[in-house]
Protein backbone atom coordinates (compact mmCIF):
# COMPACT_ATOMS: atom_id res chain seq x y z
CA UNK A 1 0.00 0.00 0.00
CA UNK A 2 2.83 2.40 0.85
CA UNK A 3 4.42 1.72 -2.54
CA UNK A 4 1.21 2.60 -4.38
CA UNK A 5 0.88 5.87 -2.49
CA UNK A 6 4.56 6.65 -3.03
CA UNK A 7 4.29 5.86 -6.75
CA UNK A 8 1.25 8.09 -7.11
CA UNK A 9 2.99 10.88 -5.23
CA UNK A 10 6.07 10.65 -7.45
CA UNK A 11 3.85 10.64 -10.55
CA UNK A 12 2.00 13.76 -9.39
CA UNK A 13 5.23 15.60 -8.62
CA UNK A 14 6.74 14.62 -12.00
CA UNK A 15 3.59 15.75 -13.82
CA UNK A 16 3.72 19.08 -11.99
CA UNK A 17 7.34 19.60 -12.92
CA UNK A 18 6.80 18.77 -16.57
CA UNK A 19 3.72 20.96 -16.68
CA UNK A 20 5.74 23.86 -15.28
CA UNK A 21 8.45 23.33 -17.87
CA UNK A 22 5.89 23.35 -20.69
CA UNK A 23 4.36 26.54 -19.30
CA UNK A 24 7.79 28.21 -19.16
CA UNK A 25 8.43 27.23 -22.78
CA UNK A 26 5.13 28.84 -23.82
CA UNK A 27 6.19 32.12 -22.26
CA UNK A 28 9.20 32.19 -24.57
CA UNK A 29 6.81 32.24 -27.55
CA UNK A 30 5.04 35.37 -26.31
CA UNK A 31 5.65 38.90 -27.50
CA UNK A 32 4.11 42.21 -26.45
CA UNK A 33 3.72 45.05 -28.89
CA UNK A 34 2.17 48.50 -28.69
CA UNK A 35 0.05 49.65 -31.62
CA UNK A 36 -0.98 53.23 -32.27
CA UNK A 37 -4.65 52.97 -33.28
CA UNK A 38 -6.83 55.67 -34.84
CA UNK A 39 -9.67 55.35 -32.29
CA UNK A 40 -11.79 58.30 -31.23
CA UNK A 41 -14.28 57.31 -28.54
CA UNK A 42 -15.32 54.81 -25.89
CA UNK A 43 -17.33 52.89 -28.49
CA UNK A 44 -14.08 52.30 -30.40
CA UNK A 45 -12.49 50.93 -27.23
CA UNK A 46 -15.43 48.56 -26.67
CA UNK A 47 -15.31 47.37 -30.28
CA UNK A 48 -11.59 46.62 -30.03
CA UNK A 49 -11.91 44.99 -26.59
CA UNK A 50 -14.79 42.89 -27.87
CA UNK A 51 -12.92 41.50 -30.87
CA UNK A 52 -9.10 41.56 -30.71
CA UNK A 53 -8.79 39.28 -27.63
CA UNK A 54 -10.51 36.54 -29.66
CA UNK A 55 -7.96 36.64 -32.48
CA UNK A 56 -5.89 33.49 -32.66
CA UNK A 57 -2.82 33.68 -30.39
CA UNK A 58 -3.81 36.83 -28.46
CA UNK A 59 -3.09 36.36 -24.75
CA UNK A 60 -3.71 39.88 -23.38
CA UNK A 61 -4.98 43.27 -24.54
CA UNK A 62 -4.85 46.69 -22.91
CA UNK A 63 -6.50 49.64 -24.63
CA UNK A 64 -5.77 53.29 -23.85
CA UNK A 65 -8.12 55.78 -25.50
CA UNK A 66 -6.16 58.66 -23.96
CA UNK A 67 -2.92 57.58 -25.68
CA UNK A 68 -4.69 55.97 -28.65
CA UNK A 69 -2.68 52.80 -28.02
CA UNK A 70 -3.37 49.09 -27.78
CA UNK A 71 -0.87 46.85 -26.03
CA UNK A 72 -1.21 43.30 -27.32
CA UNK A 73 0.52 40.23 -25.90
CA UNK A 74 0.41 37.34 -28.33
CA UNK A 75 1.94 33.97 -29.08
CA UNK A 76 4.42 34.22 -31.93
CA UNK A 77 3.79 30.60 -32.88
CA UNK A 78 0.07 31.34 -33.39
CA UNK A 79 -0.07 34.76 -35.05
CA UNK A 80 2.03 37.61 -36.45
CA UNK A 81 2.12 41.39 -36.17
CA UNK A 82 0.77 41.61 -39.72
CA UNK A 83 -2.18 39.35 -38.83
CA UNK A 84 -2.96 41.54 -35.84
CA UNK A 85 -2.83 44.69 -38.00
CA UNK A 86 -5.23 42.97 -40.41
CA UNK A 87 -7.60 42.20 -37.51
CA UNK A 88 -7.67 45.90 -36.59
CA UNK A 89 -8.24 46.76 -40.25
CA UNK A 90 -11.28 44.43 -40.39
CA UNK A 91 -12.74 46.45 -37.51
CA UNK A 92 -12.14 49.70 -39.43
CA UNK A 93 -8.97 50.89 -37.68
CA UNK A 94 -5.42 51.52 -38.81
CA UNK A 95 -2.92 50.03 -36.36
CA UNK A 96 0.75 50.89 -36.64
CA UNK A 97 3.61 49.71 -34.47
CA UNK A 98 4.58 52.35 -31.94
CA UNK A 99 8.09 53.66 -32.32
CA UNK A 100 10.13 53.37 -29.14
CA UNK A 101 11.48 56.60 -27.74
CA UNK A 102 15.20 56.71 -26.90
CA UNK A 103 14.26 56.65 -23.18
CA UNK A 104 12.33 53.38 -23.59
CA UNK A 105 15.23 51.82 -25.48
CA UNK A 106 17.72 52.85 -22.78
CA UNK A 107 15.41 51.54 -20.04
CA UNK A 108 15.10 48.14 -21.75
CA UNK A 109 18.86 47.94 -22.18
CA UNK A 110 19.40 48.68 -18.49
CA UNK A 111 16.82 46.05 -17.47
CA UNK A 112 18.64 43.37 -19.46
CA UNK A 113 21.94 44.18 -17.71
CA UNK A 114 20.55 43.26 -14.26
Amino acid sequence: MKRIVLTLLVALVATGLFGTTAFAAEKKNEKTIIFKVDMDCQSCVKKIEGNIPYEKGVKDLKVSLENKECTVTFRTDKTTIESLKEAFKKLGYVATEKEETPTETIKKTEEHKH
